[in-house]
């Protein structure tokens, strides 16, 4: 400690002995030799970029290999998924890793057979043949859109002389999907297209395609839709899927993905009825016609029936005949008719086959806050009101359940990766200390500048430094010079001063 100690007193005795010029002068030297430090460090630093994200632990470290063969530096991440190299040198390292056959996305393909020999047996030509056609088939799905990458798997089964020991190939995919991107029914059902078209006698019905998350994504009922003896129970479940994927898309930007399940069940009118009414209206008092008839006749008048037996005298009595009297008399005639037109209503009525009669949901949502502390994403109506809109809701007609649930899915998309995230902060702030160390080594510059400037016209000139003082010596020598000059110069006077010196008398 004592050295320390002296070491505090000396520079707080040579700072107190220092003017305000030379203080400034000093801090602005130490300013500068720091940012000069910063900038040095900088310039020397490397800058590194990522080249390729998202890998497989294999292809990184081929990438890392194939890199250090050609002498280019390269990092890799904590997780060892994503290749990093000198920002200046990411051009030449993408054509290195191009010329060597990376990323493979699947492993090698057609190329394992530019590496066989003539003593390669059948049955390696036949493992190498399946291996390539995997990876191809890897290559090809890898290229759809929201697909990052696949992998495919193929069983083939020996083949055997016996029928009944006969079995199918059977293929399976893995998908892994980019970040947000989802797979439909639809783009599933293309992936199983082309690796049942691929594979000799692989059938549609025996290929599986499930997502990273285990999802399946092919439909299982695919083997059943030739004995459909209609297409009605397809479009029954492409209705149901298409519902269901359209209120899971909806449920996503605000739960993330895997944290909502909806299944749909339709019910549907596929009965074509066509419908004849005539309604008639028996209320309905229109007059359509309307006949009146009117008649008069006078004189005798039998008061019987024509004929002969009115004629005939009954026993007790008078004939009813004109024997006894007739009299005179006139009779009137008057007949009506009204005919009234009914209302009559008649329909052409036609059912429209494939009508939805009802809809009833079914929904397992997750809505656990994120993170401790939390706030929930939705309220369980919200979520229910989506449903609804989703697939269209009628009340009185169609039913949604919503129940919330902790499901075991992503909680949501994948963060980026650690060690990148520090790397390039690191970046940044690097950077942000090259701009600061550069404007600061500027105002240095000037601000030294200035004070030299200042400093020159304000301190004036030193006057010129005396002689220094003759020794003892000199002086007596240049004294003696003298005396010895003024004795040859005047000698009687010299010799009167040394008469006058010793005391002699003068003569």
């Amino acid at each position: 400690m004592e050295p320390l100690r002296r070491f505090l007193a000396q520079a707080r005795e040579f700072w107190a002995g220092l003017g305000l010029p030379r203080r400034i002068l000093l801090v602005a030297a130490t300013v500068a030799l720091v940012a000069a430090l910063g900038v040095g460090a900088y310039l020397s630093g490397t800058n590194y970029v990522p080249l390729y994200r998202d890998l497989s632990p294999d292809e990184a470290g081929a990438m890392r290999t194939a890199l250090t063969t050609q002498n280019i530096p390269v990092q890799l991440s904590r997780d060892a998924t994503t290749v990093l190299v000198p920002e200046e040198r990411a051009a030449e390292a993408k054509v290195t890793l191009a010329a060597a056959g990376l990323p493979s996305r699947g492993g090698k393909g057609y190329e394992l057979f530019d590496e066989t020999s003539l003593m390669t047996t059948p049955f390696v030509q036949s493992v190498n043949y399946q291996r390539a056609l995997q990876a191809e088939l890897g290559r090809s799905i890898a290229q759809l859109e929201a697909v990052q990458s696949a992998r495919v798997l193929i069983a083939r089964p020996e083949p055997s002389p016996f029928v009944r020991d006969q079995r199918q190939p059977t293929a399976s995919v893995i998908l892994k999907l980019k970040q947000g991107a989802g797979m439909s029914r639809a783009a599933a059902a293309g992936i199983v297209s082309l690796v049942a078209r691929s594979v000799e006698g692989l059938k549609p019905e025996n290929v599986t395609v499930v997502d990273s998350g285990g999802r399946l994504l092919s439909d299982p009922h695919a083997g059943d839709r030739d004995s459909l003896p209609t297409p009605q129970l397809e479009y029954r479940r492409e209705l149901e899927a298409y519902l269901a994927d359209k209120a899971e898309k909806m449920l996503g930007p605000h739960l993330g993905p895997g944290r909502a399940v909806v299944q749909v069940s339709a019910d549907i009118n596929f009965q074509h009825v066509k419908e004849l009414q005539e309604t008639y209206a028996p209320d309905g008092k229109v007059v359509r016609t309307e006949k009146q008839t009117s008649s008069k006749s006078s004189g005798a008048s039998a008061r019987g029936p024509v004929g002969a037996v009115s004629n005939v005298a009954r026993a007790g009595g008078a004939a009813t005949g004109g024997g006894g009297g007739g009299g005179g008399g006139t009779s009137s005639l008057e007949e009506s008719q009204t005919d009234y037109a009914l209302t009559k209503t008649t329909r052409d009525i036609e059912d429209r086959m494939g009508a939805v009669t009802r809809l009833t949901v079914a929904a397992l949502v997750d809505l656990t806050p994120q993170g401790e502390g939390g706030s929930p994403l939705i309220s369980p109506t919200d979520a229910q009101e989506i449903i609804q809109r989703a697939v269209g809701f009628k009340s009185g007609r169609d039913e949604v359940k919503l129940t919330n649930v902790r499901l075991t899915g992503p909680i949501g998309p994948p963060g980026p990766d650690e060690t990148l995230t520090k790397i390039q902060q690191f970046q940044a702030y690097v950077g942000l200390a090259r701009n600061i160390s550069l404007a600061l080594a500027v105002m240095l510059v000037v601000l030294i500048g200035a004070l030299l400037a200042l400093r020159r016209r304000r301190v004036p000139e030193p006057p010129p430094a005396a002689a220094p003082a003759p020794s003892e010596d000199e002086r007596r020598r240049a004294e003696l010079d003298r005396l010895l000059d003024m004795a040859r110069t005047d000698p009687e006077r010299v010799a009167a001063v040394f008469r006058a010196m010793v005391g002699a008398p003068a003569g």
